[in-house]
């Protein structure tokens, strides 16, 4: 819980980090946005409204599965895992640890479980693989991709074509000292063919 006294985090949209945002416990569900249960009846307000279909203010209906969080882990699972039994997102990659083991099949204690710069869940919602740090297959991984403006999921935009400027650089064109090294090249085998 990222708060300060008794107000929620104008950074955060979620202060107490139970799946529902600040202004929808507030506004809508009339839940503390500072409490994750705010029932207090041992399920966390985002599980009760999102999954459960019960009353976030009303402790007798929450159901005690063995899943403290409700991530989808039973506490049992997420003790032999090592994820955080109270944490529904132990990396904080956007991804309830179950989903990761059961779904994605992603590290729930890696967020970026390929290595590629780009947060698991942020993976998803893109359409890439959280598991291959090239989903295209075009030879630049998916977060240089995303860093470039180019498309993760498009082969044909991970190298430029021939000539073509990139700010600094030129992609193909010739230049001095690629120059003098293919006239070497080029003397060189002048030279063989002469003493032959």
């Amino acid at each position: 819980m990222r708060t300060t006294g008794d107000e929620t985090d104008p950074l955060d949209p979620d202060s107490d980090d139970d799946l529902l945002s600040d202004g929808d416990e507030r506004n809508v569900y009339g839940t503390d946005p500072l409490d994750p249960d705010t029932d207090g009846g041992g399920v966390n307000d985002g599980v009760e409204v999102l999954f459960d279909g019960t009353d976030p203010l009303d402790p007798s209906d929450d159901i005690d599965d063995g899943d403290s969080d409700d991530d989808g882990l039973s506490d049992e699972e997420e003790a032999l895992l090592g994820t955080d039994p109270l944490d529904p997102d132990t990396d904080d990659d956007g991804l309830l640890d179950g989903e990761e083991v059961y779904d994605t099949n992603t590290d729930p204690l890696d967020p970026d479980s390929d290595d590629d710069g780009l947060l698991d869940g942020d993976e998803v919602d893109r359409g890439t693989d959280p598991n291959d740090p090239d989903t295209d297959g075009g030879g630049v991984n998916d977060g240089d991709e995303v860093n470039a403006g180019t498309d993760p999921l498009d082969p044909s935009d991970d190298f430029p074509e021939p000539g073509r400027y990139l700010g600094g650089a030129c992609s193909g064109c010739r230049s001095s000292g690629g120059s003098a090294g293919w006239m070497a090249l080029v003397g060189g085998v002048l030279l063989f063919r002469r003493r032959r």
